[in-house]
Order: C-alpha cells, then structure tokens, then sequence
C-alpha cells in the first residue's frame, strides 16, 4: 500500500476564494496559501477605487494600508477594515479626517476622525497619520456598538470569518475522494488573518499560531444527537444523526495512522450482509471529545504534534450490544438447550459466510472473536473492526512482517499465534473456538477448558450434547492450517446440518400435534 501525504490549503476571506497552496506538510501548504493571497490582494490594490462610489480615493488608500497592515510582525484587530466593510453592507458614505497635527516638526502627533455621512465620531491620536486613522477607527467602531440602529446580523456578516481549509488527501486505492472541507480552522476575525498567517515580514519564513483558532468540525457541522457508544484503544465511537437525511449512525474516531487507513480501505470495498457497512470519511485536524458529566463537548489536538489527524468513519449503526455480551447472557440464563443451539448456528452461518466473503476479496480479518462481532438494527450479524485485515497476496517477507502484534491472542490460531506466516486460514481457526463459545458454556477459570478446546478436546458433555457441531468445529480447530477446511465448505456444512435442525424441528412439532389429537 503506497500512500501519498498532500496537503492543500485556501484562504478564504470575506467570502472570496484565494488560490490553493499546495505543500508536503502543512507548514509548507500554508506559507503557499499566504503568499498566493497576498499576491492576489497586492494586484487588486489599483482596482481599490471600486469598492465605494462615494470614497474611492480614500478607501485606495485604506486598501493600501490594510495590505501593509498584513505585513506587521504583531498583528492587531484591523478597525479600518471594520470602518469599510460595515460602511458598504450599510450603504454608508465614509471619510477619514485630519483634524489637527501638533508638536514638533520632527516628531508630531496627528488627530483623525471617521466620518459617516454627517455624522463625526471620536477624535483619534497617533504618532503617524497611521496610528491616527486605526485609533479613530477603533473609537468610531466602539461608538457605533452602543447606538440604538446598531445591527448585529451586520456585524456577524462583515466578520466574515477568514478561513482555511485543510484538505488531507490520502491517493489511495479505493479511498473516497471527499470533496467537502475535511476539516477547518477558523482565525478570530477576518482582519488579522492573514497577520497572523504572515508573523514575519518575510513570507517565506511564516509560521501560524495554532492558539488564535477556533476549530470548525464537519463532524459537529452536519450531525447532531450526538451518544457516546464506547472508547478504547481503537478510538471513539459515537451515535450520531446526519441533519441532511435525518438517520443515526455510527461515527468512529480514530488517530489518521496506516492502520485506520487499512480499515477504511477494506471496508469501502466489502458490501456485504453480515459486515458492518461502511459509508464515508474524513480527515479532521482534532478529536471530538464530549464530556458526558458536564454536558459539554470539545475538541483536542496533541501540541507535540501538530501534523497529526483524526480519521472519522462514517458506519453502519449496530445494536451496543456485542456478541461477547449475547454469549454472556446465555451463560447466565440458558443452559445447553435446544434454543441455544439453534440460535448459536445461526449465528455461526452468518459469521462463517462474511468471512467467505472477506476470503472471496483476497483479504484476511486476523482478529475476529466476539467482541468484534455485533448485530445490526435488523438483527443481523456484523462483523467488524477491520483495523488488523491485510492482503492475502502479499509477498512471503510481507506475510512475515504482518504477524507482528497482531489479533487477540486466545483467539489466534497456532501459526499466528507462533509467528510464523500464515494465510486466511487462521479466520477459520478462530470461527471454530466461537462456535464453540456460542453453544458451551464456560464458567470462571474456563482457562483449562478453553486451552483444550484450543487442541481439539472437548468435554465429554459437549461431545454427547452436540456431536454434529463437534465434527464442524474440531475439522475448523485442525493445528495444521491446510488440514482446516476452506470458508466455502463450512459454510456448505453448517447448511446442511441446519436444514437437519430444521427437518428434526418439523418432526417433532407434528409427534406434538399428534400426541394432542
């Protein structure tokens, strides 16, 4: 699996597109963005007498200063750039004024004043004509707040936040190509965006404070209701519902690695019944984090490294109740009866035919047991979490390389278990011990009982109880991969053997019904 990291970066500001920079790492991508900007904002200065009918001459040179504004090594709030764009939204004629200059020649002090209509506002001082303006445009800015015509909507409007938007394109095989903002960050307003993107005067060298933003999430964007399901060293796992089709799903969470890239790479080409169905995803630079006791939510990003992203995948949404908690439950109230058996081979043929199907795709789960195993809203088995699936026609080092720390342990098959490399045989394995779990009952300190299982010896109950299972399962828990049977055959077997279930049910139902007459 070749994976190519690019990132693309666009300035958005005041609703006007700028063109994208294109970098190997963020940094790089955002230094591209800043410099297509501003080189974009330094040509339009000459078209700066087009923004007003009634001011042109002064907002030129009102668009010359905020250009030079962007350039200052400390960026401060931009209240000429307020002044502006509240005056066109408001239709409003607009002036700055010299009031007054005093002190020497050498080193005076100015006066100016905004001017709206006929209406003048607080005189402003500074060392430079400069200063002057952006001190009068503050005062004119806090005036304007406390009058009673003071529109807010309008204020919301001419912030218009500036924002960039990180594109984290992944040019994989069969990944989604998404083409909404994966994720956004958004500066406190649109004047002292490209400030802050431009630290230094000198572009090339700009970096960007990460404290200044407020992060943007599709995730909170376009879904609500938003439930906790479960968390672990898989990641997060939330219940959501998308506002846009009014459905629940499930949403998980996880650190961008090469690792959940294979899960999502696996799933978006399984369609299966009987596996967790995947629909989309998306890069985010932070992870959403809900505090449940104090009803509120958040989002965090590791400050040790800023290149890190969090992979949401959209999924079928499953019942919460896993297969280890079904068996769990059999344990406690259903000894080895009747009903448990036919429920357990049902819920054997559903398993045993997703994995045909994953074997069918040349793939290889690697960590199949019950706690990977949910149902779905229809009550269907799902088999899930994909993040240890691997090619099955990779080459003998890779298939070596791949063992590594890999699956969970008691449920691993000899060869996997050992290190040694190993093909899809070793789903079958792991088939065959949760087959036994679904119709034997192991109580605590199990360990012997399962460790035999593991050899191919069961108890002699469980032989004189379920004799046709034993056969399917013990030909599944062969110690040599090639003695085990393929998915296909035990597929084809539980089906025969299930249609005898039913055929013997029928039977005794009619002796029932007869007896009664």
């Amino acid at each position: 699996l070749k994976v190519f990291k690019q990132f693309t970066i666009r300035a958005v500001m005041n609703n006007k597109a700028y063109p994208v920079g294109v970098g190997k790492s963020k940094k790089e991508a955002k230094q591209n963005a800043a410099k297509n900007a501003l080189r974009c904002l330094e040509e339009n200065r000459s078209t700066a007498d087009e923004i007003s009918n009634s001011a042109s001459g002064q907002q030129s040179e009102e668009l010359t200063q905020n250009v030079n504004d962007i350039r200052v090594s400390s960026p401060r709030t931009n209240f000429i750039g307020f002044i502006n764009h509240y005056c066109q939204k408001k239709k409003l004629s607009h002036s700055f004024i010299e009031k007054d200059r005093r002190g020497p020649p050498h080193d005076p002090t100015f006066f100016y004043i905004v001017k709206m209509n006929d209406k003048e506002y607080p005189v402003g001082d500074g060392k430079s004509a400069q200063e002057a303006k952006r001190n009068a445009a503050e005062l004119a800015w806090d005036a304007l707040q406390e009058q009673s015509d003071w529109d807010s909507k309008v204020f919301n409007i001419l912030l218009s936040f500036c924002i960039i938007d990180y594109n984290y394109i992944e040019q994989c095989k069969h990944l989604p190509n998404n083409q909404t903002n994966s994720s956004s960050i958004v500066f406190r307003d649109s004047s002292t965006c490209l400030s802050e993107l431009l630290m230094d005067n000198n572009v090339q060298d700009a970096t960007v404070s990460f404290n200044n933003f407020v992060h943007l999430s599709r995730f909170t964007s376009d879904y609500d209701s938003i439930e906790s399901l479960g968390k672990g060293g898989f990641g997060h796992v939330y219940r959501a519902r998308e506002k846009l089709l009014d459905k629940n799903y499930a949403i998980k969470i996880v650190r961008g690695t090469k690792k959940a890239l294979r899960e999502v790479l696996a799933l978006s080409d399984l369609h299966h019944t009987n596996i967790v169905r995947y629909y989309d995803c998306w890069m985010e630079n932070a992870e959403y984090k809900q505090d449940s006791a104090a009803n509120t939510l958040s989002f965090s990003q590791s400050i040790s490294d800023s290149e890190s992203q969090y992979l949401y995948i959209k999924m079928e949404l499953c019942d919460t109740k896993t297969l280890n908690k079904w068996i769990k439950e059999q344990n406690k109230t259903a000894p080895q009866n009747t009903k448990r058996r036919e429920d357990g081979l049902n819920i054997a043929q559903q398993i045993i035919s997703g994995v045909e199907y994953i074997h069918s795709k040349k793939l290889i789960h690697r960590d199949l047991k019950p706690a990977n195993i949910m149902f779905g809203q229809d009550k269907k088995v799902k088999i899930g979490d994909f993040g240890l699936v691997t090619n099955e026609n990779e080459d003998d080092k890779n298939r070596m390389e791949r063992t590594n720390k890999t699956g969970t342990r008691s449920y691993m098959a000899p060869e996997q278990k050992n290190e040694r490399t190993y093909d899809r045989k070793v789903d079958i394995f792991a088939v065959g011990l949760i087959y036994f779990e679904l119709l034997w009952t192991l109580s605590t300190g199990h360990e012997r009982i399962w460790n035999n299982a593991r050899s191919q010896k069961f108890p002699t109950e469980f032989l004189l109880t379920f004799p046709q299972e034993n056969q399917i399962i013990k030909h599944m828990l062969c110690e040599k991969p090639e003695d085990r049977p393929e998915a296909s055959t035990v597929k084809e077997k539980m089906e025969k053997w299930a249609q005898t279930v039913i055929a013997k049910k029928k039977v005794d139902r009619q002796n029932v019904t007869h007896t009664l007459t």
